[in-house]
């Protein structure tokens, strides 16, 4: 059985990890919104859709907040290598409003963190990133903060896929006729993608994520007649 200390830990990045968390995510689509307003996802090829979106994007950011994660148990220099994380998603993420959106996100969360676990690193890397100039990106954030509460990595990672997809799914509610009912069948079909994905985490290696129809997507958003979302 886990410790007490640990029940702790993990309950309070459960609140973090709540799709309801005031840090903004429910104003972003990350490029959906142009998708479905295409036609290319619908409500049959959302499974699919999602599925491949855990298999890129979603591989790509939880490698990257699993990293952040080990971060805060570095005594030296941990500013710095999540710092470079940072910079390293931030050429990863080619389309302006998708990177802009995860930068917002994660300032928004690594501040709200911030204000509810006094700890100095949280502080400090805040500081830092602001004194740098560095966009502070969502899974980098919740990587960090995980490790600064003391929750294991795996369910760090875990919470923070389960987090993204949960927001998508909403806004696919607001977006097309999908039900309570329906989403929630798809979330529970998805979380075994969710253990694939971070099974296949490999500490030395940087993936990339080869989404262009998502990353098209994400560019041509600004340019919808209307549009309910800011990315």
């Amino acid at each position: 059985m886990l410790a007490v200390d640990d029940d702790l830990r993990w309950l309070r990045l459960m609140q973090l990890a709540d799709s309801a968390v005031p840090i903004g995510a429910a104003a972003h689509s990350f490029g959906l919104e142009t998708l479905v307003e295409d036609g290319t996802v619908t409500v049959p090829v959302l499974k699919d859709f999602l599925s491949d979106y855990l298999q890129e994007t979603g591989m790509l950011e939880v490698s990257y907040c699993l990293k952040a994660h080990t971060c805060a148990s570095n005594k030296e220099g941990f500013v710095s290598q999540w710092l470079a994380l940072n910079q390293r998603l931030d050429a990863l993420k080619t389309a302006r409003e998708s990177r802009a959106a995860s930068t917002s996100l994660g300032r928004r969360f690594i501040q709200l963190a911030a204000d509810l676990e006094d700890d100095p690193r949280l502080r400090e890397a805040i500081k830092a990133a602001k004194a740098d100039g560095t966009g502070i990106h969502h899974c980098a954030a919740f990587g960090l903060v995980g490790g600064v509460l003391g929750v294991k990595a795996r369910r760090t990672g875990l919470a923070y896929l389960n987090q993204s997809i949960t927001g998508l799914v909403s806004a696919c509610q607001r977006l097309m006729p999908l039900g309570q009912t329906a989403a929630s069948q798809l979330l529970w079909a998805l979380k075994p993608i969710m253990i694939e994905v971070i099974n296949q985490y490999h500490e030395n290696d940087y993936p990339v994520a080869f989404t262009p129809m998502v990353d098209v997507a994400s560019l041509r958003h600004p340019a919808l007649n209307t549009r309910l979302f800011i990315s």
